[in-house]
């Protein structure tokens, strides 16, 4: 990201390192950089969330979907995922939205939703049934390349379908035309319930 958008209070979380690439795998690389890497990641989410208002939050994490770039989304994918429930359940539409527009991070996002949205169920069978469209909106190629990927329309549309079927039905059909979507929404999945489960990456449970 060349320019500074507004991301509201999620702006420091970049602080010069890409501390975002952290959140693609949910792992740490072997000897990761010690300016910053997964736990330094999630620290500055923390204390962001810690820091602000809840309000806040959730505008930042608003602010964050609207931008066109995959890398704001996984911030606002995880940082949702460590408010209140009542606070994500005015999210879920903004996320849902945010796929229907478009993310290279369309995995994680349904992820996310598959945990929040007690009504996931329903939306899943229907995009496993009838597909998903995408409407991207116009953006010069170069751009559009950086921020949602080299792929194209047709395998980002077949990606959205290979994660949901896989978060509804346990089932992973991987291929070049989906960008192994199955696969990567499962091990993103894993990785985050473990990190959950080993309290490297705290939530709110309520």
């Amino acid at each position: 990201m060349s320019e500074r958008p507004n991301f509201g209070v999620f702006n420091d979380f970049w602080n010069g390192h890409p501390n975002h690439l952290p959140f693609m795998n949910l792992y740490d690389i072997p000897n990761p950089p010690k300016e910053w890497n997964l736990t330094k990641s999630i620290d500055r989410l923390d204390y962001i969330i810690s820091k602000n208002s809840s309000n806040d939050v959730v505008d930042g994490i608003r602010l964050l979907l609207k931008n066109e770039d995959w890398r704001p989304h996984l911030v606002a994918a995880l940082a949702t995922l460590k408010i209140d429930k009542i606070r994500q359940s005015e999210l879920k539409t903004d996320l849902w939205n945010r796929l229907k527009t478009g993310s290279w991070a369309s995995p994680q996002i349904l992820v996310i939703l598959s945990i929040i949205d007690s009504e996931f169920n329903v939306q899943a069978k229907e995009i496993c049934e009838n597909g998903f469209k995408i409407a991207y909106s116009e953006m010069p190629m170069h751009e559009h390349h950086s921020a949602r990927g080299p792929a194209g329309i047709s395998v980002d549309n077949k990606k959205v379908v290979a994660s949901t079927e896989y978060l509804l039905n346990g089932v992973i059909i991987d291929s070049m035309e989906n960008d192994n979507g199955g696969s990567l929404a499962k091990k993103w999945k894993e990785n985050l319930l473990e990190l959950i489960e080993n309290n490297k990456f705290k939530i709110v449970n309520n």
